[in-house]
């Protein structure tokens, strides 16, 4: 069948071409895309996704952290995807349509070409006869001398025996002749005008012609277009499954993972709890909330304190103080005055100082600062506010050089820029 699209007031390169370049548009996008318009700037994108991936869920590991970016990413392009599949098959259907609409046209002015092709040869036969009639008339008329056939016929006729009967088969043969002439004046006016509608069709044949040439274009466009969406999609649902497959396979040990966190978070807290319960905090009295100290203040906060879902274990999961955006081996200060409870490395935490600095309010406060390259104090040391406890790092469980910085009320973990002037 010849291929056929839509008509329209737009011409065929625009109209199809404008199809194609949405299309392309997305699929040039589309991971994996063999041509991408911009692989750079996606792969910035996913970059920059890790990064605050990382930064929102403490010990997630980069290839985690890219798995969850990129099904991110996949998902967030299904939507045009699936818009473009939909224009592409839309635009296909249409095609297909009028294909089969244009062929019905072009059989149907064939056929009718064909018809009139036969009447104009039976009727040019039926002319010829007519023409040898009327000439075998004009042969007798000029074999007589000129006198015509029908006076002729007259005089013959009426020299015979009965006279009435031979003017009655005289006037019998010249209506005849009539007959013929006037038959012959009928089939050449409609030769003529079945030689018109002939005409007619073979133009509208041959425009229909043309038009099926453009519509093979349009329609192989179209089938090459809709190939290209449905690619597009079926990538992005592959590279979707892919990563959730992946966080599938991750979720059992990143849940006893994070449980094993929450364990460890407790542990300390008791061990906050015990010592400032054994130590009496050091007797001393704070004067309330805003008095600890920036313990990174030249650098930005990367992740708040909070509650936030967890990517891959799919639970919600405390993170449990704020991070700053240190360097590895920058000074880290001490909030506030106070003791040293702990120095030393803590699991997941990696190396971590607890400092106890008395109550505010009738709260103990006490302060946490992990993931040090080095701790800087010891155990029951006196430490003043500014003082340097550690220089930041990135152990345990930690994806890049920053400090995490904790605040403990009564051993529960509060949002450190509430107390931090």
């Amino acid at each position: 069948m010849i291929g056929f699209v839509k008509q329209s007031t737009v011409p065929f390169p625009r109209r199809i071409l404008a199809l194609i370049a949405v299309v392309l548009a997305f699929v040039m996008l589309a991971p994996g895309s063999a041509g991408a318009a911009s692989p750079t700037a996606e792969k910035e994108s996913v970059d920059e996704r890790v990064d605050e991936l990382q930064r929102e869920h403490e010990g997630l590991s980069e290839e985690l952290a890219r798995v969850v970016a990129e099904m991110e990413d996949a998902e967030s392009q299904m939507p045009d995807a699936e818009d473009a599949v939909d224009a592409a098959t839309d635009e296909l259907d249409e095609a297909k349509r009028k294909d089969e609409e244009l062929g019905a046209r072009l059989t149907s002015a064939e056929n009718a070409e064909e018809e009139l092709r036969e009447e104009i040869d039976s009727g040019t036969d039926q002319i010829e006869e007519s023409e040898e009639s009327v000439v075998g008339v004009a042969r007798k008329a000029y074999q007589n001398s000129g006198v015509t056939s029908d006076v002729a016929m007259l005089l013959q006729m009426t020299e015979s025996d009965n006279g009435l009967d031979g003017l009655t088969r005289v006037d019998s043969a010249v209506r005849g002749q009539q007959r013929t002439i006037t038959r012959l004046g009928e089939r050449r006016a409609a030769n003529i005008n079945n030689q018109d509608r002939l005409d007619a069709i073979s133009e509208e044949i041959s425009d229909l012609k043309d038009e099926a040439a453009e519509v093979v274009l349009e329609k192989e466009a179209a089938e090459r277009t809709a190939q290209d969406a449905k690619a597009a999609l079926d990538s992005l649902v592959s590279q979707k499954d892919a990563a959730a497959k992946t966080i599938e396979d991750n979720q059992a040990e990143t849940a006893e993972e994070l449980e094993r966190q929450k364990e460890e978070q407790e542990r300390l807290a008791d061990e906050v709890r015990e010592w400032q319960e054994d130590n009496g905090d050091g007797n001393r009295s704070l004067p309330g909330e805003g008095f600890l100290r920036n313990p990174a203040p030249d650098y930005p906060i990367t992740s708040p304190f909070g509650w936030r879902m967890h990517p891959i274990a799919g639970v919600r999961r405390l993170h449990t103080g704020t991070d700053f955006g240190t360097p590895c081996g920058v000074d880290v200060y001490a909030a506030a005055d106070g003791v040293v409870v702990s120095s030393g490395s803590a699991g997941g935490y990696g190396n971590r100082v607890v400092i106890a600095h008395g109550t505010s309010n009738g709260a103990s406060i006490a302060t946490t600062y992990n993931h040090n390259t080095r701790n800087l104090v010891t155990a029951g040391q006196s430490v003043s506010q500014g003082d340097a406890v550690a220089l930041a790092g990135t152990t345990g469980s930690s994806t890049g050089c920053h400090l995490h910085f904790e605040v403990m009320q009564d051993g529960d973990y509060v949002d450190p820029m509430d107390w931090i002037s």
